[in-house]
Formats: structure tokens, sequence, C-alpha cells
């Protein structure tokens, strides 16, 4: 038992790393869950309980990054709320087949928005991009928070990578700052799923808290390392995720 444990706690390492970076924990952490012997729903609902952790260590790490943009949270995060709780009711109602089908193509077109960015862009260097300017609370930035969100509660795979695409493309944020972001609202959203899980769902505790407490490490490191890389290096982290993301959905959908 020991040696499940420490396992846990050391992919939660790694896949927290992962989440603050490019956002795909859940490649990592899922699988190990289920080597450890945990049914598929039951590995699901124990994983987005531990992901919830990684807020904690973000939320510390990331206060450079948020020292301007920590007031947008306060319109972010109700959102993300009232999204994700709307997500969760829908998901109730209504299958989500539907989307296993859809959303690698849309994790593909996240990839290669990211990818053409430059030429979107050809006269604003990456560096230059908006790194200090409150994101701006139009009608698109609000309904594309809300409608992620809402996703993020019904199917969760990839809200990381839309969330982080709404951030740079629509608000024009840095890729650390929206990041940051995307970060505190995804544990958000994690922590509302985790809650309506604990009365519904079948949470392993056991096996959630150590993987949550490496979680916790892993979202201190990764703002750190994400400081540190130069921002079209962290562009082509993002690219590369999304691509292996979508590569991942596209076989569990079709294969």
């Amino acid at each position: 038992m020991l040696i499940i444990v420490l396992g846990l706690f050391i992919a939660g390492i790694a896949a927290g790393v992962v989440s603050t970076l490019v956002g795909m924990a859940s490649l990592i952490s899922y699988p190990v869950l289920l080597a450890v012997g945990l049914p598929p729903v039951t590995a699901n609902v124990t994983n987005t309980a531990a992901l919830t952790f990684t807020g904690l260590g973000v939320g510390v790490s990331s206060r450079y990054e948020l020292r301007t943009n920590y007031r947008d949270l306060y319109w972010i995060l109700p959102l993300t709320v009232l999204g994700s709780l709307l997500g969760s009711f829908l998901l109730v109602i209504f299958p989500s087949q539907i989307f296993e089908k859809i959303v690698p193509f849309l994790v593909l077109m996240a990839a290669i928005v990211f990818l053409i960015r430059p030429y979107l862009h050809a006269n604003r260097p990456l560096a230059d991009i908006r790194e200090n300017v409150p994101i701006d609370r139009n009608f698109i930035m609000i309904s594309a928070v809300f409608l992620i969100s809402i996703y993020g509660g019904y199917f969760g795979a990839a809200s990381g990578v839309f969330t982080l695409l709404a951030f740079t493309m629509t608000a024009g944020l840095k890729y650390t700052v929206a990041n940051a972001v995307k970060n505190i609202s995804g544990a958000v959203a994690n922590l509302v799923a985790t809650i309506i899980y604990a009365f519904y769902g079948n949470v392993n505790w056991g096996y959630a808290l150590p993987m949550g407490a490496g979680f916790v490490i892993g979202g201190w490191i990764g703002p750190k390392v994400a400081r540190s890389l130069p921002a079209e290096t962290f562009r082509w982290l993002i690219i590369l995720g999304a691509f292996v993301l979508s590569g991942y959905l596209f076989y569990k959908a079709y294969l």
C-alpha cells in the first residue's frame, strides 16, 4: 500500500507540472489510477478530486503573473462556478457521447490556431503581448468564459486548451498570465465538480489525497517553470500538448 501511495504522490507531482504548463494532467494521472485498480468511473471522479489540489500550489506560485490580473478573477470565478454547475447538471440529463466524437476536432483546431498565431499578429512579437492589463469584460470574453465553463462541467476534456485560446486570442494576454488565470479557474471548476461527486459519485479519497498532495507540489513548480520559458518555447509546448491531446481523444473516440 505504501508503494501505491508513493506512486500516486509522484504521479501527482508530474501531472501537476504538466497541468499548469499545458493542461493535460489527466493523460498522466488517470491512467495511473486505472493501473492501481480503480474502475474507470471511480478513477475519473477520483482524478477530478485530486486535480482540485493543483489550485493550492498554483495560487501561491502564480502571484507574480496575477499581480494585476487577480481582479479579473472576481468576475471569472463566479462565471466558472455557474458554468460548471450548469454543465454538471446537463451531464445528468444528456449523455456526453456526442462530444466524444466532436471534441478531438475542436482540440485539433485549437492547436492549429496556436500554430498560426504569430501570422495573425505578424506586427506584434509574442514577448510584447499584454502582460499587466486587465481583461476586457466585453460580451465575447464573458460569453467565452461562461461557455467554456459549461463545457468543462459537462465534458471536461481539453477545457484548459480552450481557456488558453480564449485568454490569449480574445483577451490578448501573455501566455504565462493567461496560463495562471486558466489554472486558477480550472481548479475552481474541479472543486465544483468534486463537491458534486462527493455527494453523487464514488471518490476514492484514499487515493485522491496522496495524488492531490503531489498536485499541490506540481502546481507550485509549474508556474516557476513557465516563468523561465521564452514565449516562443511556451507556445510550442502548448501546441505540442494540444496535438498530443487531440490524438489521444481521437484514439478514444474512434478506435
